[in-house]
Protein backbone atom coordinates (compact mmCIF):
# COMPACT_ATOMS: atom_id res chain seq x y z
CA UNK A 1 0.00 0.00 0.00
CA UNK A 2 1.62 3.47 -1.22
CA UNK A 3 1.14 6.31 0.97
CA UNK A 4 2.55 8.85 1.87
CA UNK A 5 5.60 8.92 4.71
CA UNK A 6 4.50 11.91 6.48
CA UNK A 7 1.02 10.11 6.68
CA UNK A 8 -0.56 8.91 10.25
CA UNK A 9 -1.89 5.18 9.46
CA UNK A 10 -4.89 4.01 10.18
CA UNK A 11 -6.72 0.33 9.75
CA UNK A 12 -10.18 2.45 9.42
CA UNK A 13 -11.09 5.82 8.25
CA UNK A 14 -14.40 7.48 8.17
CA UNK A 15 -15.35 10.55 6.60
CA UNK A 16 -18.52 11.72 8.18
CA UNK A 17 -19.46 11.77 12.04
CA UNK A 18 -23.54 11.12 11.06
CA UNK A 19 -24.52 7.48 11.46
CA UNK A 20 -22.46 5.52 8.86
CA UNK A 21 -19.48 7.30 10.06
CA UNK A 22 -19.83 6.63 13.94
CA UNK A 23 -21.17 2.83 13.56
CA UNK A 24 -18.24 2.39 11.46
CA UNK A 25 -15.70 3.68 13.75
CA UNK A 26 -17.78 2.19 16.62
CA UNK A 27 -17.36 -1.76 15.27
CA UNK A 28 -13.72 -1.43 14.24
CA UNK A 29 -12.75 -0.18 17.29
CA UNK A 30 -14.43 -3.04 19.37
CA UNK A 31 -12.33 -4.88 17.56
CA UNK A 32 -9.27 -3.12 18.36
CA UNK A 33 -8.30 -1.69 15.11
CA UNK A 34 -7.00 1.95 15.11
CA UNK A 35 -9.60 3.90 13.44
CA UNK A 36 -9.84 7.90 12.58
CA UNK A 37 -13.21 9.85 12.62
CA UNK A 38 -13.49 12.97 10.29
CA UNK A 39 -15.83 15.40 9.87
CA UNK A 40 -15.62 18.93 8.57
CA UNK A 41 -17.48 20.54 11.58
CA UNK A 42 -17.24 19.13 15.08
CA UNK A 43 -20.77 20.67 15.81
CA UNK A 44 -22.13 18.55 13.40
CA UNK A 45 -20.98 15.44 15.22
CA UNK A 46 -23.91 12.92 15.55
CA UNK A 47 -24.88 13.93 11.73
CA UNK A 48 -28.14 14.76 10.58
CA UNK A 49 -29.86 12.08 12.75
CA UNK A 50 -28.83 14.19 15.95
CA UNK A 51 -28.86 17.73 14.56
CA UNK A 52 -31.19 18.23 11.56
CA UNK A 53 -33.17 15.20 11.47
CA UNK A 54 -34.80 12.02 13.56
CA UNK A 55 -33.33 13.42 17.22
CA UNK A 56 -35.26 17.15 16.67
CA UNK A 57 -38.57 16.17 14.44
CA UNK A 58 -39.35 13.48 17.15
CA UNK A 59 -39.25 15.79 20.02
CA UNK A 60 -41.03 18.26 17.91
CA UNK A 61 -43.67 15.48 17.27
CA UNK A 62 -43.88 14.24 21.13
CA UNK A 63 -45.16 17.85 22.11
CA UNK A 64 -47.14 18.04 18.89
CA UNK A 65 -49.47 14.60 20.21
CA UNK A 66 -49.49 15.79 23.35
CA UNK A 67 -51.07 18.94 22.41
CA UNK A 68 -53.26 17.22 19.93
CA UNK A 69 -54.81 14.87 22.85
CA UNK A 70 -55.26 17.82 24.83
CA UNK A 71 -57.73 19.00 22.15
CA UNK A 72 -59.32 15.53 21.44
CA UNK A 73 -59.97 15.29 25.13
CA UNK A 74 -62.36 18.73 24.74
CA UNK A 75 -64.61 15.97 23.45
CA UNK A 76 -65.10 14.84 26.77
CA UNK A 77 -65.85 18.09 28.55
CA UNK A 78 -62.27 19.11 28.94
CA UNK A 79 -61.45 22.77 28.49
CA UNK A 80 -58.30 23.36 27.04
CA UNK A 81 -57.66 27.21 26.59
CA UNK A 82 -54.08 29.27 26.09
CA UNK A 83 -51.50 29.13 23.31
CA UNK A 84 -48.63 26.93 23.00
CA UNK A 85 -45.10 28.86 23.17
CA UNK A 86 -42.93 27.68 20.47
CA UNK A 87 -40.04 28.87 22.02
CA UNK A 88 -40.62 26.42 24.91
CA UNK A 89 -41.31 23.66 22.46
CA UNK A 90 -38.08 24.11 21.01
CA UNK A 91 -36.09 24.29 23.88
CA UNK A 92 -37.30 20.86 24.66
CA UNK A 93 -35.81 20.03 21.24
CA UNK A 94 -32.42 21.52 22.14
CA UNK A 95 -32.45 19.94 25.36
CA UNK A 96 -33.11 16.32 23.87
CA UNK A 97 -30.35 16.62 21.33
CA UNK A 98 -28.05 17.86 24.31
CA UNK A 99 -28.60 14.92 26.12
CA UNK A 100 -27.40 12.80 23.47
CA UNK A 101 -24.81 14.72 22.44
CA UNK A 102 -23.25 13.98 25.56
CA UNK A 103 -22.35 10.38 23.75
CA UNK A 104 -21.71 11.96 20.51
CA UNK A 105 -18.93 14.63 20.21
CA UNK A 106 -15.07 14.86 19.78
CA UNK A 107 -13.86 14.61 23.50
CA UNK A 108 -16.28 11.34 24.44
CA UNK A 109 -14.89 9.72 21.00
CA UNK A 110 -11.35 10.68 21.66
CA UNK A 111 -11.73 9.11 24.79
CA UNK A 112 -12.55 5.24 23.47
CA UNK A 113 -9.44 3.60 22.89
CA UNK A 114 -8.41 3.21 19.50
CA UNK A 115 -10.39 5.87 18.03
CA UNK A 116 -8.98 9.23 17.06
CA UNK A 117 -11.22 12.34 15.63
CA UNK A 118 -9.95 14.94 12.91
CA UNK A 119 -11.90 18.37 12.42
CA UNK A 120 -11.96 19.74 8.62
CA UNK A 121 -12.60 18.98 5.14
CA UNK A 122 -11.34 16.13 4.14
CA UNK A 123 -9.72 15.84 0.67
CA UNK A 124 -8.14 12.79 -1.59
CA UNK A 125 -4.15 12.84 -1.94
CA UNK A 126 -4.06 9.14 -3.50
CA UNK A 127 -5.77 5.99 -3.22
CA UNK A 128 -5.55 5.80 0.42
CA UNK A 129 -4.67 9.18 1.87
CA UNK A 130 -6.70 11.89 2.75
CA UNK A 131 -5.54 15.84 3.77
CA UNK A 132 -7.40 17.66 6.79
CA UNK A 133 -6.03 20.85 7.37
CA UNK A 134 -2.41 20.16 6.14
CA UNK A 135 -2.48 16.75 7.75
CA UNK A 136 -2.06 13.29 5.96
CA UNK A 137 -4.09 10.28 6.95
CA UNK A 138 -3.58 7.12 5.59
CA UNK A 139 -5.54 3.95 5.98
CA UNK A 140 -6.08 0.50 4.25
CA UNK A 141 -9.24 0.94 4.16
CA UNK A 142 -11.72 4.23 3.80
CA UNK A 143 -15.38 4.66 4.53
CA UNK A 144 -17.11 7.77 2.56
CA UNK A 145 -19.91 8.29 5.34
CA UNK A 146 -20.73 11.91 4.62
CA UNK A 147 -24.27 12.10 4.36
CA UNK A 148 -26.60 14.50 2.46
CA UNK A 149 -28.31 17.74 1.96
CA UNK A 150 -31.15 18.98 1.44
CA UNK A 151 -32.54 19.81 -2.00
CA UNK A 152 -33.39 23.60 -2.65
CA UNK A 153 -36.21 24.74 -5.33
CA UNK A 154 -34.67 27.08 -8.12
CA UNK A 155 -37.36 29.49 -8.69
CA UNK A 156 -37.53 33.43 -9.18
CA UNK A 157 -38.10 34.90 -6.08
CA UNK A 158 -36.22 32.65 -3.38
CA UNK A 159 -33.35 34.79 -2.48
CA UNK A 160 -36.22 37.67 -0.73
CA UNK A 161 -37.98 34.71 0.86
CA UNK A 162 -38.44 35.33 4.56
CA UNK A 163 -38.65 32.25 6.95
CA UNK A 164 -37.27 30.47 4.69
CA UNK A 165 -36.10 26.97 5.99
CA UNK A 166 -34.98 22.97 4.97
CA UNK A 167 -34.51 20.84 8.06
CA UNK A 168 -31.29 21.65 8.54
CA UNK A 169 -32.36 25.17 9.87
CA UNK A 170 -36.12 24.36 10.97
CA UNK A 171 -34.79 23.66 14.84
CA UNK A 172 -31.89 26.05 15.11
CA UNK A 173 -33.70 29.35 16.58
CA UNK A 174 -36.02 29.49 19.36
CA UNK A 175 -38.91 31.70 18.11
CA UNK A 176 -42.48 32.41 17.79
CA UNK A 177 -45.06 29.86 16.73
CA UNK A 178 -45.58 31.01 12.63
CA UNK A 179 -49.13 31.75 11.76
CA UNK A 180 -49.21 30.65 8.89
CA UNK A 181 -46.64 27.72 7.84
CA UNK A 182 -45.92 26.54 4.42
CA UNK A 183 -44.25 22.67 3.30
CA UNK A 184 -43.31 22.09 -0.03
CA UNK A 185 -43.16 18.56 -0.51
CA UNK A 186 -45.00 15.58 0.19
CA UNK A 187 -42.80 13.11 1.57
CA UNK A 188 -41.47 12.11 5.04
CA UNK A 189 -40.13 15.34 6.02
CA UNK A 190 -42.64 17.19 4.37
CA UNK A 191 -45.78 15.09 6.39
CA UNK A 192 -44.03 15.11 9.71
CA UNK A 193 -43.38 18.22 10.55
CA UNK A 194 -46.18 19.68 8.58
CA UNK A 195 -48.46 18.19 10.82
CA UNK A 196 -47.02 18.27 13.94
CA UNK A 197 -46.67 22.58 13.07
CA UNK A 198 -50.80 22.11 12.32
CA UNK A 199 -51.16 20.30 16.00
CA UNK A 200 -49.52 23.34 17.32
CA UNK A 201 -51.28 25.72 15.89
CA UNK A 202 -49.85 26.75 12.51
CA UNK A 203 -52.12 27.18 9.68
CA UNK A 204 -50.34 24.82 7.63
CA UNK A 205 -50.50 24.17 3.71
CA UNK A 206 -48.77 21.62 2.09
CA UNK A 207 -47.53 21.56 -1.48
CA UNK A 208 -46.58 18.56 -3.18
CA UNK A 209 -45.37 17.59 -6.51
CA UNK A 210 -46.63 14.51 -6.48
CA UNK A 211 -50.36 12.62 -7.09
CA UNK A 212 -50.10 11.86 -3.54
CA UNK A 213 -48.30 12.14 0.05
CA UNK A 214 -45.64 9.43 1.02
CA UNK A 215 -45.50 8.13 -2.93
CA UNK A 216 -43.21 5.50 -1.86
CA UNK A 217 -46.18 3.74 0.73
CA UNK A 218 -49.33 2.04 -0.84
CA UNK A 219 -51.86 3.98 -1.99
CA UNK A 220 -54.46 2.82 1.24
CA UNK A 221 -51.97 3.89 3.39
CA UNK A 222 -51.64 7.82 1.72
CA UNK A 223 -55.80 8.06 1.50
CA UNK A 224 -56.10 7.44 5.03
CA UNK A 225 -53.03 9.95 6.00
CA UNK A 226 -53.88 12.34 3.79
CA UNK A 227 -57.93 12.32 5.41
CA UNK A 228 -56.40 12.42 8.94
CA UNK A 229 -54.26 15.28 8.04
CA UNK A 230 -56.98 17.17 6.16
CA UNK A 231 -59.30 16.66 9.05
CA UNK A 232 -57.55 18.32 10.91
CA UNK A 233 -57.31 21.53 9.46
CA UNK A 234 -54.12 21.16 6.75
CA UNK A 235 -54.86 21.93 3.14
CA UNK A 236 -52.89 19.47 0.31
CA UNK A 237 -52.42 20.29 -2.88
CA UNK A 238 -51.06 17.95 -4.98
CA UNK A 239 -49.60 17.97 -8.86
CA UNK A 240 -48.99 21.38 -7.80
CA UNK A 241 -45.36 23.24 -8.03
CA UNK A 242 -44.19 26.41 -6.59
CA UNK A 243 -43.22 28.72 -9.76
CA UNK A 244 -42.03 31.87 -7.83
CA UNK A 245 -41.90 33.89 -4.88
CA UNK A 246 -42.88 37.61 -4.56
CA UNK A 247 -43.06 40.53 -1.70
CA UNK A 248 -40.52 37.88 0.41
CA UNK A 249 -43.86 35.80 1.99
CA UNK A 250 -46.17 34.66 -1.53
CA UNK A 251 -46.11 31.57 -3.11
CA UNK A 252 -47.10 31.08 -6.85
CA UNK A 253 -48.61 27.84 -7.40
CA UNK A 254 -48.96 26.14 -10.65
CA UNK A 255 -51.76 23.62 -10.42
CA UNK A 256 -54.10 22.05 -12.88
CA UNK A 257 -52.84 25.04 -15.57
CA UNK A 258 -54.09 27.63 -12.66
CA UNK A 259 -52.34 29.67 -10.45
CA UNK A 260 -52.73 30.07 -6.96
CA UNK A 261 -51.17 32.83 -4.19
CA UNK A 262 -50.56 31.20 -1.14
CA UNK A 263 -49.41 33.50 1.95
CA UNK A 264 -46.71 32.83 4.36
CA UNK A 265 -44.84 33.17 7.83
CA UNK A 266 -42.55 30.48 7.50
CA UNK A 267 -41.89 27.78 4.27
CA UNK A 268 -40.12 24.57 5.09
CA UNK A 269 -38.45 23.23 1.62
CA UNK A 270 -38.52 19.39 1.81
CA UNK A 271 -38.34 18.24 -1.88
CA UNK A 272 -35.37 15.28 -1.16
CA UNK A 273 -31.82 15.32 -0.34
CA UNK A 274 -28.79 14.70 -2.57
CA UNK A 275 -25.28 12.83 -1.55
CA UNK A 276 -22.49 15.26 -0.10
CA UNK A 277 -19.57 14.58 -1.46
CA UNK A 278 -18.10 17.98 -3.32
CA UNK A 279 -15.11 19.26 -3.14
CA UNK A 280 -13.06 16.06 -2.13
CA UNK A 281 -10.74 15.35 -5.00
CA UNK A 282 -12.15 11.92 -5.19
CA UNK A 283 -10.26 11.75 -8.60
CA UNK A 284 -6.53 11.72 -7.23
CA UNK A 285 -8.29 8.33 -5.51
CA UNK A 286 -9.58 6.94 -8.46
CA UNK A 287 -13.26 6.87 -7.04
CA UNK A 288 -15.61 7.31 -10.14
CA UNK A 289 -19.14 9.41 -9.97
CA UNK A 290 -22.13 9.23 -12.26
CA UNK A 291 -23.93 11.77 -14.36
CA UNK A 292 -25.54 13.60 -11.83
CA UNK A 293 -22.41 13.41 -9.98
CA UNK A 294 -23.14 10.50 -6.79
CA UNK A 295 -20.72 8.03 -6.34
CA UNK A 296 -20.90 4.68 -8.48
CA UNK A 297 -21.33 2.30 -5.62
CA UNK A 298 -21.84 -1.32 -6.28
CA UNK A 299 -23.79 -4.12 -4.35
CA UNK A 300 -20.95 -4.60 -1.90
CA UNK A 301 -20.27 -0.82 -0.80
CA UNK A 302 -17.25 -0.45 -2.97
CA UNK A 303 -16.76 2.84 -4.89
CA UNK A 304 -14.29 2.02 -8.12
CA UNK A 305 -11.64 2.09 -6.19
CA UNK A 306 -11.76 -1.30 -4.10
CA UNK A 307 -9.86 0.43 -0.79
CA UNK A 308 -13.00 3.11 -0.55
CA UNK A 309 -16.37 2.29 0.31
CA UNK A 310 -19.87 4.20 0.48
CA UNK A 311 -22.75 3.93 3.31
CA UNK A 312 -25.52 5.73 4.37
CA UNK A 313 -27.07 8.62 2.69
CA UNK A 314 -23.74 8.83 0.74
CA UNK A 315 -24.12 5.64 -1.19
CA UNK A 316 -27.22 7.32 -2.60
CA UNK A 317 -29.68 4.54 -1.89
CA UNK A 318 -32.05 4.29 1.29
CA UNK A 319 -31.35 7.74 3.05
CA UNK A 320 -32.03 6.48 6.74
CA UNK A 321 -30.04 6.35 9.71
CA UNK A 322 -30.81 2.78 10.40
CA UNK A 323 -29.70 2.30 7.00
CA UNK A 324 -26.48 3.49 7.69
CA UNK A 325 -26.70 0.72 10.17
CA UNK A 326 -27.68 -2.15 7.81
CA UNK A 327 -24.74 -1.11 5.52
CA UNK A 328 -22.03 -1.10 8.36
CA UNK A 329 -22.94 -4.96 9.66
CA UNK A 330 -23.10 -5.86 5.73
CA UNK A 331 -19.88 -3.79 5.47
CA UNK A 332 -18.26 -5.71 7.87
CA UNK A 333 -19.18 -8.85 7.47
CA UNK A 334 -17.74 -8.59 3.72
CA UNK A 335 -14.26 -7.69 4.97
CA UNK A 336 -14.13 -10.16 7.73
CA UNK A 337 -15.79 -12.97 5.46
CA UNK A 338 -14.67 -14.33 1.64
CA UNK A 339 -18.33 -14.76 0.95
CA UNK A 340 -19.73 -12.04 0.38
CA UNK A 341 -22.99 -10.45 1.43
CA UNK A 342 -24.73 -8.37 -1.56
CA UNK A 343 -26.92 -4.91 -0.75
CA UNK A 344 -30.72 -6.01 -0.17
CA UNK A 345 -33.77 -4.27 1.01
CA UNK A 346 -35.08 -7.95 1.50
CA UNK A 347 -34.86 -7.28 5.54
CA UNK A 348 -35.42 -3.37 5.36
CA UNK A 349 -38.30 -1.46 7.50
CA UNK A 350 -39.08 1.93 7.75
CA UNK A 351 -41.85 4.38 9.94
CA UNK A 352 -43.06 7.67 8.79
CA UNK A 353 -44.13 8.96 12.41
CA UNK A 354 -46.99 10.58 11.70
CA UNK A 355 -50.12 10.50 13.35
CA UNK A 356 -51.14 7.47 12.80
CA UNK A 357 -47.76 6.32 12.00
CA UNK A 358 -46.62 4.59 8.45
CA UNK A 359 -44.35 1.15 8.78
CA UNK A 360 -43.19 -0.84 5.96
CA UNK A 361 -41.55 -3.43 6.09
CA UNK A 362 -40.00 -6.41 3.93
CA UNK A 363 -40.37 -6.57 -0.26
CA UNK A 364 -43.17 -4.14 -1.58
CA UNK A 365 -45.19 -5.23 -4.88
CA UNK A 366 -42.89 -3.38 -7.23
CA UNK A 367 -39.64 -5.60 -6.19
CA UNK A 368 -41.80 -8.79 -5.60
CA UNK A 369 -42.56 -8.53 -9.40
CA UNK A 370 -39.48 -7.67 -10.46
CA UNK A 371 -37.58 -10.26 -9.06
CA UNK A 372 -40.71 -12.78 -9.97
CA UNK A 373 -41.73 -14.12 -6.63
CA UNK A 374 -45.10 -14.89 -6.85
CA UNK A 375 -47.47 -13.85 -4.01
CA UNK A 376 -50.93 -12.98 -1.95
CA UNK A 377 -52.01 -10.15 -0.58
CA UNK A 378 -53.79 -10.04 2.92
CA UNK A 379 -55.83 -7.10 3.67
CA UNK A 380 -56.84 -6.73 7.46
CA UNK A 381 -58.72 -3.61 8.48
CA UNK A 382 -58.84 -2.41 11.60
CA UNK A 383 -62.57 -1.60 11.79
CA UNK A 384 -64.10 -4.51 13.92
CA UNK A 385 -60.59 -4.92 16.03
CA UNK A 386 -61.41 -4.44 19.85
CA UNK A 387 -58.48 -2.27 20.93
CA UNK A 388 -58.93 0.16 17.84
CA UNK A 389 -62.27 0.54 19.01
CA UNK A 390 -61.99 1.52 22.36
CA UNK A 391 -58.47 3.81 21.00
CA UNK A 392 -60.95 5.80 18.24
CA UNK A 393 -59.03 4.92 15.51
CA UNK A 394 -60.65 1.84 14.03
CA UNK A 395 -61.92 4.04 11.08
CA UNK A 396 -58.19 5.31 10.41
CA UNK A 397 -55.62 2.29 10.39
CA UNK A 398 -55.04 -0.73 8.05
CA UNK A 399 -52.86 -3.28 7.57
CA UNK A 400 -51.70 -5.12 4.01
CA UNK A 401 -49.23 -8.12 4.06
CA UNK A 402 -47.95 -9.48 1.38
CA UNK A 403 -47.62 -13.77 1.72
CA UNK A 404 -46.13 -16.86 0.28
CA UNK A 405 -46.66 -20.19 0.30
CA UNK A 406 -43.88 -22.65 0.40
CA UNK A 407 -42.99 -26.27 0.82
CA UNK A 408 -45.54 -29.52 0.32
CA UNK A 409 -46.99 -28.45 3.66
CA UNK A 410 -48.24 -25.02 2.23
CA UNK A 411 -46.58 -22.90 5.09
CA UNK A 412 -47.48 -19.18 4.56
CA UNK A 413 -44.25 -17.04 4.96
CA UNK A 414 -44.07 -13.30 5.26
CA UNK A 415 -42.18 -11.58 2.66
CA UNK A 416 -43.17 -7.48 3.50
CA UNK A 417 -46.35 -5.63 4.36
CA UNK A 418 -47.60 -1.74 5.45
CA UNK A 419 -49.40 -1.06 8.37
CA UNK A 420 -50.58 3.00 9.31
CA UNK A 421 -52.40 3.12 12.52
CA UNK A 422 -50.83 4.76 15.80
CA UNK A 423 -47.64 3.26 16.93
CA UNK A 424 -47.60 1.51 13.58
CA UNK A 425 -43.52 1.13 13.70
CA UNK A 426 -44.01 -0.79 17.17
CA UNK A 427 -46.42 -3.19 16.28
CA UNK A 428 -44.97 -4.03 12.77
CA UNK A 429 -41.79 -5.11 14.75
CA UNK A 430 -42.76 -8.68 15.38
CA UNK A 431 -43.62 -8.90 11.74
CA UNK A 432 -40.24 -8.22 10.95
CA UNK A 433 -38.65 -10.16 13.24
CA UNK A 434 -41.14 -12.94 11.80
CA UNK A 435 -39.72 -12.37 8.03
CA UNK A 436 -36.13 -12.05 9.16
CA UNK A 437 -35.67 -15.38 11.24
CA UNK A 438 -38.36 -17.29 8.61
CA UNK A 439 -41.18 -17.77 11.50
CA UNK A 440 -44.41 -18.50 9.36
CA UNK A 441 -48.12 -17.23 9.66
CA UNK A 442 -49.11 -20.11 11.92
CA UNK A 443 -46.88 -19.06 14.27
CA UNK A 444 -48.16 -15.90 14.91
CA UNK A 445 -51.73 -17.70 14.46
CA UNK A 446 -50.72 -19.85 17.18
CA UNK A 447 -49.53 -17.17 19.43
CA UNK A 448 -51.71 -16.30 22.92
CA UNK A 449 -51.85 -12.51 22.95
CA UNK A 450 -52.40 -10.71 26.13
CA UNK A 451 -56.40 -9.20 25.57
CA UNK A 452 -56.56 -6.67 24.26
CA UNK A 453 -52.70 -5.36 23.32
CA UNK A 454 -52.90 -3.45 19.87
CA UNK A 455 -50.25 -5.78 17.99
CA UNK A 456 -53.57 -8.36 18.02
CA UNK A 457 -53.84 -7.13 14.86
CA UNK A 458 -51.37 -8.93 13.31
CA UNK A 459 -53.04 -11.99 14.44
CA UNK A 460 -56.42 -11.15 13.26
CA UNK A 461 -54.81 -10.65 9.80
CA UNK A 462 -53.63 -14.36 9.98
CA UNK A 463 -57.18 -15.41 10.49
CA UNK A 464 -57.87 -13.39 8.08
CA UNK A 465 -55.67 -15.11 5.42
CA UNK A 466 -56.20 -18.63 6.64
CA UNK A 467 -59.79 -18.16 6.42
CA UNK A 468 -59.69 -17.20 2.55
CA UNK A 469 -57.61 -19.99 2.29
CA UNK A 470 -59.70 -22.86 3.19
CA UNK A 471 -61.82 -23.47 0.45
CA UNK A 472 -65.56 -24.39 0.74
CA UNK A 473 -64.54 -28.37 -0.16
CA UNK A 474 -62.02 -28.30 2.85
CA UNK A 475 -64.39 -26.53 5.30
CA UNK A 476 -67.12 -29.52 3.59
CA UNK A 477 -64.50 -32.00 5.03
CA UNK A 478 -63.98 -30.61 7.99
CA UNK A 479 -67.73 -30.60 8.89
CA UNK A 480 -67.62 -34.04 7.95
CA UNK A 481 -65.13 -35.51 10.41
CA UNK A 482 -65.99 -32.96 13.11
CA UNK A 483 -69.10 -35.10 13.11
CA UNK A 484 -67.87 -38.50 12.67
Amino acid sequence: MATSDSAKHYDLIAIGGGSGGLGATAIARTLGLKTLLIDANADNIGGDCLNFGCVPSKALLHVSRLVHAAHESEAYGLRVEGKISFEKVLKHVHASQDHIRNHENVEWLEAQEHQDVAIGWAKFVDKNTLEVEGQRYSARRIVIATGSRARMLDVPGLDEVKGLHTNHTFFNEERELPKRFLVVGGGAIGCELGQAMQRLGSEVTIVNRGERLLGREPEFASEILERVMTREGMTIHHEAEVERFSEGNIAHVKKGGKGISIPFDEILIAIGRDASIKDMNLSAAGIKTDERGNLIVDDYYQTSNKQVYALGDAMNREKLSHGAEMHNRDLVRNILIPIKKRHTLAQFSWVTFTGPEVATFGLTPKQLKEQGISYEVVDQSFKDDDRAITGGYNEDAHLRLYVQKKGLMGKVYFLGGTMIAPQAGEMIQELILAKQTGATLNDIFSKIYPYPVASRINQKATFTQREGGLGEGLKRLIRWWWRV
